[in-house]
């Protein structure tokens, strides 16, 4: 099942030089040079609209369509973050592509970015587990970038103006060989709504939060779902806290298991979290976004539940179930009992909440 992962950011210094940039069409990325022999005035005049930035990660969560968002390179082996220039937040322009469902080229002579015709939109999600794998590299956001006063993007051919909420003009970001735009500018012009949220806890975080409009009637339909269903988890989570309190801290060699001990009451406990689990999915339909991507973990989640429930009930009453181990051959450990006494469920309910209402807080 998939598990709500965060992309933890690498610490990568960088520093773009002032040169000329070139891009090929189908990549979006940017490859610099130093051009040789006497600078002519044309090239002073480029030189001029650039300048050395400091930038910084995003400090905030992004969840594009209730999706948390992610900013793979094309071939998927390179993951990049938004990062903060002067208040603003940037993305790099091959995500751009992707929300927008535009093509994306490259004109170096005239250095002009084009979006263009149509493709099929996609949110590129931070839970992938292709972009948990061994091998893919991840890119910060620390150190210099170059801001580019020249550079001109086209959207299906009219030229765009980019503005911050101050409506100030700003300019794209050239960093670790990507263009990077916006982020505002750019839901803004797919359609979407942009909404920050600011940490109000210790334990909350900052969220920005990009979707399209949702009618009130639509998202008063969606908020009943959801919190009609949180309901019937929360009572489903009295079984799995009855699950877990059936364990017990059993001495195996130099470690510590810990193993299911009152098998009576564990068994009673996951015959009770299938029922609920087979009840609250009946009533489960198909979601649209924003809450779609949460409601279909919901889904799986209570399917394995339902599946399963039968095998680790023959277990505990035959055999001996570890839900826990300080051996580190994670092996000892069954892993289907261990999601009986889960927050799985809970956790996936409550974001679905939290994209509707557009904030972090904390529900159970």
């Amino acid at each position: 099942m998939t598990k709500f992962k965060k992309i933890v950011s690498g610490t990568l210094a960088g520093c773009l030089m002032a040169s000329a940039l070139m891009m090929s069409a189908g990549a979006a990325n940017v490859q610099t040079y130093i051009p040789s022999g006497t600078v002519q005035a044309a090239a002073q005049n480029t030189a001029q609209t650039r300048t050395a930035v400091k930038i910084n990660p995003q400090s905030a969560d992004i969840y594009a369509e209730g999706i948390p968002a992610t900013f793979p390179s094309e071939d998927g082996k390179t993951v990049y973050t938004a990062l903060s220039y002067n208040g603003s937040t940037y993305m790099p322009l091959r995500t751009v592509g992707r929300w927008m469902g535009k093509n994306i080229s490259w004109d170096s002579a005239s250095r002009t970015v084009f979006l263009s015709g149509t493709t099929e939109k996609s949110y590129p999600c931070a839970d992938d587990d292709a972009y948990h794998k061994e091998g893919v590299k991840y890119v910060g956001a620390t150190g210099t970038a170059t801001l580019d006063k020249g550079v001109k993007v086209l959207v299906d051919g009219k030229q765009q103006t980019f503005k911050n909420q101050k409506g100030e003009t700003i300019y794209p970001l050239f960093y670790r060989n990507s263009i990077y735009l916006p982020l505002r500018n750019i839901g803004e012009l797919t359609g979407m709504d942009v909404t920050w949220y600011s940490a109000k806890a210790e334990n909350d975080v900052n969220a920005i939060f990009l979707r399209m409009p949702l009618p009130d009637s639509k998202r008063a339909e969606m908020e009943t779902y959801a919190t009609n269903l949180m309901k019937q988890l929360l009572d489903m989570r009295t079984d799995t806290q009855k699950f877990k309190n059936c364990e017990s801290a059993v001495k195996n060699g130099s470690y510590t298991d810990y193993v299911v001990t009152d098998k009576a009451a564990a068994m009673a406990a996951l015959d009770s979290i299938k029922r609920k689990a087979q009840t609250i999915r009946s009533g489960m339909t198909e979601q649209a976004n924003p809450i779609r991507y949460y409601n279909s973990s919901l889904m799986n989640e209570l399917d394995f539940l339902i599946n399963n429930a039968d095998t680790v009930m023959d277990r505990v009453k035959n055999g001996r179930v570890v839900v826990g181990s300080s051996n580190p051959d994670t092996s000892v450990v069954d892993q289907t009992a261990v999601m009986f006494g889960a927050d799985d469920t809970m956790l996936d309910c409550e974001r679905m909440v939290r994209m509707l209402r557009q904030n972090m807080d904390r529900l159970f």
